[in-house]
């Protein structure tokens, strides 16, 4: 024999569910909402260390190719070359590169295995570039650790954004697990309280 719940007692779980699918709402709103904002975050750390790495690739092939042709020509540079850059211009090149380096340096996390690489590529082409203005060398070494440097980087720009498009790990688990568990919990306690009351 089956006995039918009290008002009360439906009136109660009601609530209790109602709570729980609130609570459960809330959480998930307030996960959403973060997440949005890290992967807002995200992005624009994205666009600012592709603007970075390109300056610094801009400046350091200027400032490869120009040094090369002022050791190439010599005191004739500013009859010969057809690549003619003021001295005070290739400091300001020079130190543009330093700086922006040092940005992309606080930028990329040295724990990552890429982009310990990356800044190990940048810091090869930094050190090209010391060697052919010790040695007054071409700058073919230079240009070809700027053109790796500058293909590996693609990637890990790549990879940084498929993290915003996926979504942080807690948006994943948000969306992925909790809001569908707590979708079927509430149907599921709906049924119970309605089959035991109709019974």
């Amino acid at each position: 024999m089956t006995s039918e719940l009290p008002v009360q007692s439906i009136a109660a779980i009601a609530t209790l569910t109602a709570s729980l699918i609130a609570a459960a709402i809330s959480f998930v709103n307030l996960t959403l909402t973060k997440e949005l904002k890290t992967s807002e975050f995200r992005q624009k750390w994205i666009d600012s260390l592709r603007e970075e790495l390109s300056v610094f690739f801009g400046c350091a092939r200027t400032f490869a190719r120009a040094t090369e042709e002022k050791h190439k020509y010599g005191s004739e540079y500013e009859n010969k070359s057809l690549f003619k850059i003021s001295d005070q211009k290739i400091s300001d090149i020079r130190y543009q590169v330093t700086e922006v380096y040092s940005r992309i340096q606080l930028r990329l996390n040295p724990g990552e295995k890429n982009h310990k690489e990356l800044l190990r590529l940048l810091k090869r082409t930094i050190d090209e570039q010391n060697l052919a203005l010790k040695n007054g060398t071409d700058a073919g070494k230079t240009i070809e650790a700027i053109n790796i440097a500058n293909e590996f980087a693609a990637p890990v720009l790549k990879a940084e954004w498929n993290v915003v498009k996926k979504g942080e790990l807690p948006f994943r688990i948000a969306r992925n697990w909790v809001a569908p568990f707590v979708f079927l919990c509430s149907i599921l306690l709906v049924v119970l309280i309605w089959h035991g009351a109709f019974k």
